[in-house]
């Protein structure tokens, strides 16, 4: 990708025009300034944040009694100004020092004076780095945080099992573009018959996103029908109030056939495909996505991993499951040969606190642009941010349903083939995934791939370098 001062900042230059501004865009427009300083002003609105929180809970009350291994309970650490802190009720995680690691006399004393017992991780490949630890008895969310300190201050590699989110929770619904989704569909369909570069499609990138899923359906416009589409990688969409849903999209329904979406629109040529790891109303265990993080690579030969979920923590402490998943992937590579990059939204808590897994060294953290290229508010920012994109008012790919009035009141409704429109580091994340694999396929390396693409950005202070790959508006 040969860049000069025509593309600097804009790398595909001329491949996605900006999107019109009269019209009914303008009125579409005026509902997503509404909806990101909604977002923006809801780190300040304690009350609203919990009520929505207690309803997301009370709608998995019966989470032991379901058989989808993803949907999980949770917990949180309520704060008044920021976001509240996620969890899985009754468990901490403790990093295990070796495989054949067992507490001695003092760690198991400690370990008694707390009430923790020791019990094993659901995921196969974390059994010999991370380890469970339970209460005995009923622990509140700030007991387990207050524990996993402790821990810590006595040499041992603990933390809160996190809720890994798609979030923060409570974030604005998509909305329907102006003259349903065709008009997107026939907008985009250049950018989707190109081939990335000058030379055409190389050999595709293997891009993997772990998220909600995708779609059941078949598109009747093709997009997203080459995704595999399995038992387990489908998004159910109306899962929520347990057992049966309610007839509304979930909270986050859609979310993964949105972020595939993106990819495609950049990638046209990527070889995608998704894992499912966070259910249909946005929440998923760390311990989920570490587990599906490693399976993507080891298994489905992810060469780009996308996760469009994060979490920030007490005490910003790193999240366990997800070190030792980033660990297990780094010795894969090393042992292979081969390189996988992985990629992850920054966030849309509006300050600059480390948001996991993006803030893992190694990571390519992605925070959000408003569509004049300045740093959205509303987006995590911060010194660990390697790059940014373009991450309010993306179109892509959507699912058929009606939106909750209790998120949305206007009840949107989108049918079939449909496109929306969304905001959050969720979609500035899976453009810098598709910009990563358009670049393989014209021929360079990952790394070197990673290494082009930002040095056609500009440096945007707290927000790494500055990207203009999809417009929004």
């Amino acid at each position: 990708m040969p860049f000069d001062e025509t593309n600097i900042g804009d790398p595909f230059y001329g491949d996605f025009p900006d999107l019109p501004a009269e019209g009914p865009w303008a009125d579409l427009a005026a509902t997503v300034q509404r909806q990101v300083r909604e977002l923006q002003q809801l780190r300040f609105e304690p009350d609203v944040r919990h009520a929505f929180l207690e309803l997301l809970m009370q709608r998995r009350e019966s989470a032991g009694r379901v058989r989808d291994p993803v949907v999980t309970a949770f917990d949180f650490l309520p704060v008044d100004v920021g976001f509240d802190l996620l969890l899985v009720p009754g468990e901490l995680l403790l990093a295990r020092p070796a495989p054949d690691w067992v507490p001695d006399r003092d760690t198991r004393g400690l370990l008694d004076d707390l009430g923790l017992d020791i019990s094993e991780v659901d995921c196969d490949e974390l059994r010999s780095r991370v380890l469970r630890l339970i209460p005995t008895g009923p622990t509140s969310p700030q007991q387990l945080a207050a524990a996993a300190a402790v821990l810590r201050s006595n040499g041992l590699d603990a933390s809160v099992s996190t809720i890994t989110a798609t979030g923060p929770i409570a974030k604005p619904p998509p909305s329907g573009p102006p003259g349903g989704g065709a008009a997107v569909a026939g907008f985009r369909a250049e950018a989707r018959r190109r081939p990335g570069g000058d030379g055409g499609p190389g050999e595709p990138a293997v891009v993997i996103a772990i998220d909600t899923g995708r779609t059941g359906d078949l598109r009747a416009d093709g997009w997203l029908n080459n995704v595999p589409r399995d038992s387990d990688n489908i998004d159910p969409l109306d899962e929520f109030p347990l057992p049966k849903g309610d007839g509304f999209l979930d909270s986050a329904a859609g979310h993964g056939t949105f972020v595939l979406g993106c990819i495609r629109q950049v990638a046209p040529h990527a070889d995608l495909g998704v894992y499912r790891a966070v259910d249909s109303d946005g929440i998923a265990s760390e311990v989920r996505v570490a587990c599906e993080l490693i399976r993507a690579v080891k298994q489905g030969g992810a060469q780009i991993v996308n996760l469009s979920v994060g979490c920030q923590t007490p005490d910003n402490v790193p999240p366990v499951a997800l070190k030792a998943a980033l660990e297990i992937v780094g010795e894969w590579e090393r042992e292979t040969g081969r390189e996988v990059l992985i990629v992850a939204a920054a966030g849309n808590f509006g300050d600059t606190l480390p948001c996991w897994p993006a803030a893992f060294p190694g990571v390519v953290s992605v925070a959000a642009l408003t569509p004049g290229l300045a740093g959205a508010p509303w987006s995590s920012s911060g010194p660990w941010v390697t790059c940014s994109t373009v991450g309010q008012g993306i179109y892509s790919t959507f699912v058929t349903g009606r939106e909750d009035p209790q998120l949305d009141p206007a009840a949107t409704v989108f049918g079939p083939d449909a496109f929306a429109v969304w905001s959050g580091t969720s979609f500035a994340a899976p453009q810098i995934a598709g910009a990563l694999a358009r670049l393989y396929e014209d021929g360079y390396p990952l790394r070197e791939a990673l290494q082009t693409l930002l040095a056609a950005g500009l440096p945007v202070p707290e927000y790494g370098q500055a990207l203009k790959i999809l417009p929004g508006i």
